[in-house]
């Protein structure tokens, strides 16, 4: 009778004239030989992909080389310009580097000025804000040809973060008519899909899509332990990872300091550095979602001077950037006494401006301010307290001196409901909503 339950047989398979070790067999190797290939296709792919990159930007940094020093007053004078624009309750900034290059950060607003309520009254004042020769310039309307629009030309456009009022005028004050743009370059945090008509209107201008770059650099110091629920983060381009500057005209790469490199101009010296994009953990009660926190953060420096550009930066971004990010030692340095500073969010004290920062940074000649005269009057921007923190810190510097001038901003601890008030600023401390475009000209000292 045979037995229901028979032995079972142990029996011998080819893993035994493999040299395994015990426990393994055929699959688990070949399952590890598949893990070794796809990580060697993955990293060839990535590789692939950073070298066609770089060719395309190499190609057009090698257009704008080309370019012959300009008329005095116009883009690439071998000056630095930048300009603040007044758009209410949003933010829009050009720069125009010493070589030439015209770079915007962001362009958007979802409450204007009072003497700019009609949309074409709005579009006008601030296409002719950047039609200034200094940063986009004038309308070309024809080629030498008198055939076809000759294209002006944004080298590269920078989109902080997704929130409204830092993209969504850009499709209208950009419009083809009657003239036609040129992107270059387009650097961005979060998804692009959510910058709305801002994507549009840049996939139907830019030279080539794989310009457009998610830019990612959060990467947490490695050397400290993470906190429950703090995410190790990254520094990448468009999901991949970046090289390190080998030469002083390298873009699109770490340089010495942990910044990401975007403009590399030798003569005269000027370079613009991404310190921070997409941070993800709430380092510090910030009151914000999480686009703000990821912002981009823009340091230029030219001429021996600093401009920094904190888009909508929180207190969160400014603990990365000065204690828990992997370049935090160097970003102190690097953030200290600027010239100029971008006062983060529209000077909210709600979210940003920590006393340490503002220390730190501890700005020598002004702080700026791109905020509304009210703006939306349920975000009470600029707060009256910021302002005064960015006064208090150029009085204790010994800075203070400044010509007599006073702004609006909102009250919050003195009056309940906040209340849109105008007193005397006592440091160089200015609103576009007070004070109108706020420019700034560099140039090397003779």
């Amino acid at each position: 009778m045979t037995s229901p339950n028979p032995p079972t047989r142990k029996r011998k398979t080819a893993d035994y004239d493999l040299g395994l070790r015990d426990g393994e067999t055929i699959l688990h190797k070949s399952r590890k030989e598949s893990k070794k290939k796809r990580i060697k296709l993955q990293e060839e792919h990535e590789a692939r992909l950073r070298r066609e990159a770089a060719a395309l930007s190499k190609l057009w940094e090698d257009e704008v080389s080309k370019r012959p020093p300009a008329a005095p007053g116009n883009r690439g004078d071998r000056k630095f310009y930048a300009r603040m624009i007044k758009v209410g309750q949003g933010d829009c900034i050009v720069l125009s580097t010493p070589g030439g290059r015209m770079i915007l950060i962001d362009c958007g607003s979802t409450s204007k000025e009072m003497d700019d309520s009609e949309a074409d009254v709005y579009t006008k004042r601030v296409r002719d804000c950047l039609e200034d020769p200094k940063f986009l310039g004038p309308a070309q309307t024809t080629t030498v040809f008198g055939t076809t629009p000759r294209a002006q030309l944004i080298d590269i456009l920078i989109f902080t973060h997704s929130d409204e009022d830092h993209y969504n005028q850009l499709a209208t004050v950009l419009a083809d008519k009657p003239y036609k743009i040129q992107v270059g370059r387009v650097y961005h945090s979060g998804n692009f899909a959510d910058y709305g008509t801002a994507n549009t209107w840049v996939r139907q201008h830019i030279v080539n899509e794989n310009l457009i770059r998610k830019v990612v650099h959060n990467a947490v110091d490695p050397d400290k332990k993470l906190n429950k629920g703090e995410v190790a983060g990254e520094t990448t381009l468009e999901g991949i990872a970046l090289p390190a500057a080998m030469t002083a005209t390298d873009i699109d790469c770490l340089d010495a300091q942990g910044g990401i490199r975007i403009v590399a101009e030798t003569d005269p010296a000027c370079t613009v550095t991404i310190l921070a994009s997409g941070v993800v953990n709430n380092y510090k009660k910030d009151g914000d979602p999480g686009k703000n926190r990821g912002s981009v953060v823009l340091l230029v420096e030219v001429f021996g001077k600093k401009l920094l550009l904190c888009g909508d930066s929180t207190r969160s971004t400014e603990h990365h950037l000065m204690r828990r990010g992997m370049y935090a030692a160097q970003n102190r340095t690097r953030l200290k006494n600027v010239d100029v500073v971008h006062i983060a969010h529209h000077g909210s004290n709600r979210t940003s401006s920590s006393l340490e920062f503002v220390n730190l940074v501890d700005p020598k000649e002004k702080a700026l301010i791109s905020a509304g005269k009210e703006g939306v009057t349920s975000h009470h921007l600029p707060s009256r307290t910021v302002v005064e923190r960015y006064v208090k810190r150029f009085i204790d510097s010994g800075r203070e001196k400044t010509p007599p001038h006073s702004g609006w901003a909102w009250d919050s601890e003195n009056w309940n409901p906040p209340m849109s008030l105008q007193f005397p600023f006592k440091a160089p401390v200015y609103i576009t909503g007070s004070h109108g475009d706020l420019d700034i000209t560099w140039e090397k000292k003779s």
